[in-house]
């Protein structure tokens, strides 16, 4: 009997989707295939119909696997119906019971559903079902147990979220974001110490997985403050886009926008409350950009009442959130957010506005490189404490912190009414519980054994942090009775609270900010130990700025001697609180208006004034772009290079992503003295970041990029504009670069650095640009020598035919530019450039990239129909080339192999050379 015929594969997505309905119709379709056809059908943009066909497979096919094809089509019902979607998920686990899939992946559907209960049990089960003693058992286990510590931290159940997430890390300790979770819990806990190794992670690993807010109080050194925000940074923020503010407007007011999700009742919005209202309308207009909560406050009410513009984002994305705030011509946005919850700093990496300024959200460095300044003043932020930020600081006349004058303080009640003793000297500390660390804690037993009679008053919420701190109080001696809780209350009551306490104790590394404002508002004078950090030096700014200079202490052996002779000493402590009550309303420190004024100044001074760049004496902005890293004394020299030119316009633009603060240091005095720099801290960029980097700040018509180990001839702008000012078919001029020794000497040209010609010589660029792609070098010269017209560029550096370069980047430049202008060549020494150790050998990646560069643009030009105009000729050299390549990618396969390299990218490039070549040759058959 002839067997039946194997039926052919339909050659399209449309009929093989009827097949696959034809065939789940008849109960004949394999689950294989339907899973096939349905992520096919899903990834083609139809997903309402791999819908339909998981619904007609499950009814027309009896299978023990219908508990998969079950939660294949509740993953896709989630978005579309999640009562569905719930039933789906619910009959995938009853067809399987042991299926963890179901049981997390119904969890988390069923937590969007705010139904939390639920979500833990489920949760629960997976984690029962999911034995540690096979790979794919544990990680479902561990999946389960984060899942469990995210929600009950989240629903304030910190013990349960700290076990959970616990032995999750005991299962699997490569998990940097969990550490961030559970050192955190810790600390909110009083969970001492923080850093508890036993749970089998060494000290510097919690340490590395730390969070930026989390490490003020976790380190007093500022060091590993901006590694922990930079560390985020490098792993979470979105960098190289290009900006879309790359210059300022002309309004007749300036305009500021406000950025942030607590425009409600929170800490931000309690300080900012009064400010909005407070800005001059004849000079400035204000936005605000929110994705706040609608808490129906009336604080939030209030700031946006202040607001001339208030901009919902919150069902944007973050480029398009970018991309409105860039319509609305902001001319500088203020991130009141930093790195702490909700941010969305990666709006900020779209450069929406072109100053960008961070405020009150995080009291430390954020390591963002797209925030320009950080508001401050010379206390919070002095001078040593600078190379530790990445943010310029932007320094108010005496303090960084507004302050509301329009909070209400409620009467005042009996320390009866607070369960306060009536003759105990009540120490005060209502910081958040997870800055208070074992040092100062110990500090305030002390203090409190030598202050007899003396309660500590704290706030905090969770019975276990109540617990731990009587616990640990017993353990230093001090009986737990001495230490009294309060329980929340609305803002007035709060506020009226302070009055009946007699000394607020601060919190060290990382100290008050709002809560020591609010005191002091309620006439609750302020102990502080200003450390070596911003977070620990907010309460000592206030201080100064109150004119109670006294009560700011920099050691904590002088800060319990100041707390215990208050205690003791009833008259002094009195008569502090008397000279606050007479400064509290004739100083800075509440002087809102004053502090409006000062910031608008600020502003003024930090806003780029014009959107054109200005026209000097009728000659057009040049541009000198510096890109330095890791050679202060090299970069230097550069910059004192690009201040001798000649030529009277010139900006220049320095992006600095050394690993150190030495560089900063060195250019500082000439950033105050010449205001045509410009200098940009970027750590963390690479090479290729850190040049784009300064092409994206640049205005100029022209451009030249000075790298920091070249030095410029004062005549080289000037010589060159020369030529660009009377010709304006030119789109780049280039000379002769002298090489030298570190010393400054001379040298000899090697092979490859001679002149191109010894004339003077005006070139087409059609023919550079051949001459460019068949000899295989760089003949035109290195950015340092190349002056560029800026709009014969397509967008910036380094992209020829709509590919970005890296290895090559200025060959893709030069043959952009030439692509529609012609050249110049200058025989005289306009540049020079410094040989020094570990330039003399290119690595091995960069010669591979370099090779895989050359037969790109060879076979980009050639297939756009540029500057190869004999296509016979260039057939044959890229044939060559291509046999060439493969060789060359042969020798170096093991390196290729071992290191990260684009494989795919390997592969299109040859396979684009070739087919290039097949095309052409497929082209002359066809013809003959």
């Amino acid at each position: 009997m002839a067997s039946t015929p194997h039926t052919a594969a339909p050659a399209n997505l449309a009929d093989a989707a009827q097949q696959a309905f034809t065939e789940a119709g008849q109960g004949s379709l394999s689950i294989t295939g339907l899973f096939d056809m349905a992520g096919r059908i899903s990834e083609a943009g139809q997903p309402a119909l791999a819908i339909q066909l998981y619904r007609l497979w499950l009814d027309n096919t009896p299978s023990p696997l219908a508990y998969a094809a079950n939660f294949n089509l509740a993953v896709l019902l989630v978005n579309v119906d999640e009562a569905a979607a719930e039933a789906a998920y619910r009959l995938s686990i009853t067809q399987n019971p042991q299926f963890v899939e179901g049981y997390l992946n119904l969890g988390t559907l069923l937590e969007r559903m705010k139904r939390p209960e639920e979500s833990l049990e489920l949760w629960r089960k997976a984690v029962d079902l999911s034995p540690a003693n096979t790979p794919p058992t544990r990680a479902l286990r561990v999946q389960a147990l984060n899942n469990l510590g995210r929600l009950q931290e989240i629903l304030k159940r910190l013990p349960e979220a700290e076990k959970a997430l616990a032995e999750s890390l005991r299962l699997d300790p490569n998990q940097r974001n969990v550490i961030t979770h559970w050192v955190h819990l810790r600390q909110k806990q009083c969970n001492w110490p923080v850093y508890d190794t036993s749970i089998g992670i060494k000290k510097k690993v919690l340490m590395d997985g730390t969070s930026a807010l989390a490490m003020l109080s976790g380190s007093p050194d500022p060091a590993m403050q901006l590694h922990a925000s930079s560390r985020y940074v490098e792993e979470k923020v979105l960098k190289g886009v290009d900006p879309l503010a790359t210059g300022g407007y002309v309004h007749e007011r300036l305009r500021i926008g406000y950025l942030s999700s607590d425009f409600c009742s929170h800490a931000v919005s309690i300080l900012t409350a009064e400010l909005y209202g407070l800005h001059d309308r004849s000079q400035f207009e204000v936005f605000a950009f929110d994705w706040s909560h609608e808490d129906g406050s009336p604080l939030r009410a209030r700031v946006i009442a202040g607001m001339d513009h208030h901009i919902r984002i919150g069902g944007l994305s973050d480029e398009e959130a970018a991309r409105l705030i860039r319509s609305c011509e902001i001319d500088i946005l203020v991130d009141l957010h930093g790195l702490t919850l909700n941010a969305r700093h990666n709006i900020l990496s779209y450069r929406p506005a072109p100053v960008q300024v961070t405020w009150l959200g995080l009291p430390g460095p954020t390591g963002l490189p797209e925030i320009d300044y950080v508001i401050s003043d010379p206390f919070v932020l002095p001078p040593e404490l600078e190379p530790f930020f990445t943010e310029k600081p932007l320094h108010m006349p005496h303090t960084f912190q507004i302050n509301d004058r329009q909070r209400q303080i409620g009467p005042t009640p009996t320390r009866a009414s607070c369960n306060l003793p009536e003759d105990a000297y009540v120490f005060c500390a209502f910081n958040n519980t997870f800055k208070i660390t074992p040092d100062v804690f110990e500090s305030w037993m002390r203090i409190m054994k030598a202050v007899p009679g003396s309660v500590l008053w704290l706030v905090a919420e969770s019975p276990v942090v109540r617990t731990n701190l009587r616990r640990h109080a017993e353990q230093l001696g001090v009986a737990t009775e001495r230490l009294l809780f309060a329980e929340r209350v609305v803002p007035a009551e709060y506020l009226a609270r302070y009055q009946v306490a007699d000394l607020f104790l601060d919190t060290a590394p990382f100290g008050g900010g709002t809560t020591a404002s609010d005191a002091l508002w309620a006439g609750l004078p302020v102990l502080t130990c200003a450390g070596r950090t911003f977070s620990s030096r907010m309460a000592g700014s206030l201080l100064h700025a109150i004119g109670l200079p006294e009560l700011v202490t920099h050691k904590m052996e002088d800060y319990e001697a100041l707390a215990i002779r208050l205690g003791n000493d009833r008259a002094y402590s009195a008569e502090l609180r008397q000279r606050l009550a007479d400064n509290r309303m004739t100083t800075p420190l509440f002087d809102s208006e004053r502090f409006v004024r000062d910031l608008e100044q600020r502003f003024k001074d930090i806003a780029v004034k014009t959107a054109p760049p200005p026209v000097i004496n009728g000659l057009p902005l040049v541009s000198i772009l510096l890109p330095t890293h890791n050679r202060p004394d090299y970069a230097e020299l550069a910059l004192q290079s690009a201040l001798a030119q000649t030529y009277p316009h010139i900006e220049i633009i320095v992006s600095d992503n050394s690993d150190d603060e030495l560089t900063r240091a060195r250019f500082a005095p000439y950033l105050a003295k010449h205001p045509n720099i410009r200098y940009y801290r970027v750590p963390g960029y690479n090479a290729m970041e850190n040049g784009r980097n300064c092409f994206r700040h640049s205005r100029g018509d022209y451009v030249n990029y000075l790298m920091d180990d070249d030095l410029f001839h004062p005549a080289k702008i000037l010589r060159m504009m020369s030529f660009m000012l009377t010709d304006p078919t030119l789109g780049l001029v280039t000379s002769f670069r002298q090489l030298i020794d570190a010393a400054g000497n001379d040298i000899p040209p090697i092979p490859g650095t001679e002149r191109l010609f010894e004339t003077e010589a005006r070139v087409t660029g059609a023919s550079l640009g051949r001459m460019l792609l068949t000899d295989g070098n760089n003949i035109i010269g290195e950015p340092t020598t190349v002056l560029v017209r800026r709009s014969a560029l397509e967008r910036e550096f380094g992209v020829y035919a709509g590919r970005q370069y890296t290895a090559l980047s200025d060959v893709a430049t030069w043959l952009t530019v030439l692509r529609n202008h012609d050249a110049v060549y200058l025989p005289e020494t306009l540049s020079y450039f410094r040989l020094h150790g570990g330039q003399d050998q290119r690595a091995e990646s960069t010669r591979i990239r370099c090779n895989l560069d050359w037969l790109q643009l060879y076979t980009d030009a050639l297939e756009r129909g540029e500057y190869l105009p004999d296509r016979a000729a260039a057939e044959e050299q890229l044939a060559s080339k291509l046999t060439t390549m493969v060789w060359f990618l042969g020798s170096v396969r093991k390196h290729i192999q071992e290191s990260k390299f684009d494989l795919e990218a390997i592969q299109s490039v040859v396979s684009q050379a070739t087919g290039v070549l097949l095309r052409s040759n497929n082209k002359e058959d066809e013809a003959a």
